[in-house]
């Protein structure tokens, strides 16, 4: 059973979490998700109080770690004098992930080893402010770890979190339940190609983008 803790914080982007939640909370054979927070109780950006299942210390011994966004949430996280050193992750054991712009937490942790990330268009400024390429696409990854850019964006975050950890058949069965009717077929050529390139080396991109 692995265990996945989604990490949340005061003034977080409700959908960040929620989504994700709900996604990942209809299977419960093969892993088990928790909310963590510094709190016992944190409140979302539009005022929905959430009860955390623990600390965020137990995020270093999940097998996974999403850090969720939030416009004003995530700097006062930052400033927080308890909120990173709160964290001991790993990334050569752990999948570690985040959604717009939690991709700061992992910049912050020294994560994003490769200097590449993307985040929400509005944030993009922030990383290249701190000498980050913020890259103009849903989803980057490389090896253990993955940034996402834009709240819907989730759906390729738990894509690739499922299809690391099992495979492309495991991966589409959990994201088909919430597709919209009637488009789960494009959906999954829309979640499949975004997999696919958020996955390739920057050179590879470039090429592909060329039609080379």
């Amino acid at each position: 059973m692995k265990t996945i803790a989604l990490v949340a914080f005061d003034q977080f982007t409700d959908i960040d979490l929620f989504l994700m939640w709900d996604i990942l909370g209809r299977n419960t054979e093969d892993w088990h998700v928790r909310i963590l927070g510094s709190s016992p109780v944190v409140t979302s950006a539009h005022g929905l109080p959430v009860s955390v299942h623990g600390p965020l210390c137990e995020a270093n011994s999940a097998d996974a770690v999403v850090f969720v966004s939030g416009k004003e949430g995530i700097p006062a996280a930052l400033a927080a004098a308890d909120f990173l050193p709160s964290f001991q992750l790993d990334a050569r054991r752990q999948r570690i992930g985040s959604i717009c712009a939690g991709a700061f937490i992992l910049e912050r942790l020294g994560l994003l080893t490769d200097r590449r990330a993307t985040t929400h268009p509005d944030a993009r400024s922030g990383l290249l402010a701190l000498g980050i390429e913020p890259v103009d696409q849903p989803l980057v990854c490389q090896g253990n770890i993955a940034t996402a850019g834009g709240c819907l964006a989730a759906l390729y975050l738990v894509g690739w979190l499922v299809e690391s950890w099992f495979d492309v058949d495991k991966r589409r069965a959990t994201l088909l339940p919430v597709l919209p009717a009637g488009q789960q077929a494009f959906f999954e050529r829309l979640i499949d190609l975004s997999l696919s390139q958020g996955k390739l080396a920057p050179k590879c991109i470039h090429a592909v983008s060329q039609g080379a």
